[in-house]
């Protein structure tokens, strides 16, 4: 035992000395300090070069500093805003579209001009979207059993759950009690079975909930349930879309800023957001306080609103997250590595992910459990692609054809969507043919396949072949666009990389393929 002992002893000493030397070499010599930056001289750097002058900056570079601190905060506060910012844009639109909108109510949207202002909508399912508040008592969502696909996410797009098929009672029914960060306490209901309880960050909770069926099976389901604060009688409100569009994209210019400042008003600050608080201060953005940027500060905001637009682009068109990279040059919207996709509460062991968070909330909207965990069979499974097979970037003014393979693996079902680049909504392709068309999938009817079972969807800027219809999506020369392909009971073959996903060649004429 002594001599056991005397081993431990000998390996935690050795291990304490050797941490020791290596944090002695790693303090900084006095000369490397000094090399590093000059007494008097210039500083280069990636933003450009600046005068000190006795360590002190010299005449006239604090500006240009304070300046650099401005810029470099308001595309960084531009990015950390989108999530709030298009949340807060969709409800002022409700608010403004609909006289008769409120809390508790949802909007019924079946239409391509109710869809097409929404990031990456689809055209597939019906939706029912709404706002509620817990500040003054708890929400309660009452889910009926069928097919309902559907989520709670806050303000910033965090999401405790799903609701419905790939929530936690599995399509069948059941009673969602949501509780804010000021919901008195007396105003949470009781336990009860079958009752849910979940907390968000935000005062404001907003519901996503896709139904599927026909138009009397969609009519009937939408009809059992209900949205209300505790202590109100159990009760729905469901209002018509009205064919009327809904801009949910994040506003650019001044006007995001205004927007930002209309969520941050409305909302709680949360303890990780109160440095982002102390920027915006800074910037002339104050929670309670009009906003009254100086010129200045306004020049500083629109700059930063087209620097953080431009990281945002990138961050979604030239993605280099491994975790989210899948076969073919297609990426995972959401999902891949925890917190590389995006993760439906945005909090990893060590940090609350940042870059996948703008990402995600510049390109689409709302998250849920079921969207970023691949569970097959349980799990909606979105992916994305940018380029053609020769990784060229997709044109509106170009022919292409996307081949889809035979049996994908989906058990609800599959599509795939076009949307536009610049807005990242629904292609406008109103004023073409088929007026206002943007998908091919499982659901379309008059689908043609192929004799092998794969599909052909054809793209361009003309109408499609006589016969071909519902395989066509016209394109708009110009404007780029880019697909989603959704496998809604995503079954395990689209995740491993057993199913082969889509290409996309671009081709002079369609000849080849309508034979």
């Amino acid at each position: 035992m002594i001599k056991l002992m005397n081993r431990v002893f000998f390996i935690v000493f050795t291990l304490i000395l050797l941490t020791g030397v290596q944090a002695q070499s790693a303090q900084q010599s006095e000369a490397e300090f000094q090399k590093l930056m000059p007494v008097t001289g210039t500083v280069n750097t990636f933003f450009g070069d600046f005068k000190l002058d006795h360590s002190f900056p010299a005449v006239g570079e604090a500006e240009k500093i304070y300046d650099l601190m401005g810029h470099q905060r308001a595309s960084q506060l531009y990015l950390w805003g989108i999530p709030l910012v298009g949340m807060t844009r969709w409800h002022e639109a409700y608010t403004e579209n609909y006289p008769n909108y409120g809390y508790n109510t949802l909007v019924s949207v079946t239409r391509f001009n109710e869809r097409r202002g929404i990031l990456t909508a689809n055209e597939t399912t019906d939706y029912f979207f709404g706002f509620a508040n817990t500040r003054d008592a708890a929400v309660i969502l009452g889910i009926p059993k069928g097919l309902f696909v559907g989520m709670i996410d806050d303000m910033w797009q965090q999401s405790p759950s799903d609701v419905g098929v790939f929530g936690p009672n599995a399509g069948n029914g059941g009673t969602h009690v949501i509780v804010g960060p000021n919901t008195p306490a007396d105003k949470v209901p009781d336990p009860a079975d079958g009752q849910r309880v979940h907390r968000v960050i935000t005062d404001r909770v907003f519901f996503v909930l896709r139904a599927i069926g026909t138009s009397e099976e969609v009519k009937a389901l939408s009809a059992k349930l209900r949205l209300y604060n505790d202590g109100e009688k159990p009760a729905i409100k469901i209002i018509d879309g009205e064919d009327k569009f809904t801009a949910q994209y994040q506003p650019r210019g001044l006007a995001f800023w205004e927007m930002l400042h209309v969520g941050i008003n409305d909302e709680v600050v949360g303890e990780r957001d109160r440095l982002f608080m102390y920027w915006l201060k800074e910037l002339g953005i104050e929670k309670g306080k009009p906003f009254k940027p100086t010129e200045r500060q306004r020049k500083i905001l629109e700059d930063g609103a087209k620097v953080g637009e431009l990281m945002a682009k990138t961050l979604v068109f030239n993605e280099r997250l491994e975790g989210v990279l899948r076969q073919n040059n297609w990426r995972m919207i959401l999902g891949g590595k925890w917190g590389e996709g995006i993760k439906n509460d945005q909090r990893m062991r060590d940090y609350d992910i940042f870059d996948p968070r703008a990402r995600y909330g510049y390109e689409a909207v709302t998250t849920s459990p079921a969207m970023t965990i691949p569970m097959p069979g349980k799990a909606q499974a979105y992916i994305g692609k940018f380029e053609d097979e020769k990784g060229e970037r997709l044109q509106g003014g170009n022919n292409y054809v996307i081949r889809i393979e035979k049996d994908v693996p989906a058990e609800l079902f599959w599509s795939i969507v076009i949307y536009d680049t610049d807005t990242r909504c629904l292609i406008d392709n109103r004023k073409g043919a088929a007026g206002g068309k943007a998908t091919m999938g499982s659901k379309t009817k008059g689908l043609r396949k192929n004799a092998d079972g794969s599909y052909y969807m054809l793209l361009g800027p003309d109408a499609p072949p006589k016969g071909w219809e519902a395989n066509h999506v016209q394109t708009i020369p110009d404007r780029g666009w880019f697909p989603y392909m959704r496998a809604y009971g995503a079954k395990a073959e689209f995740f491993n990389d057993k199913y082969k996903f889509p290409t996309i060649n671009k081709v002079e004429d369609f000849s080849k393929y309508t034979k």
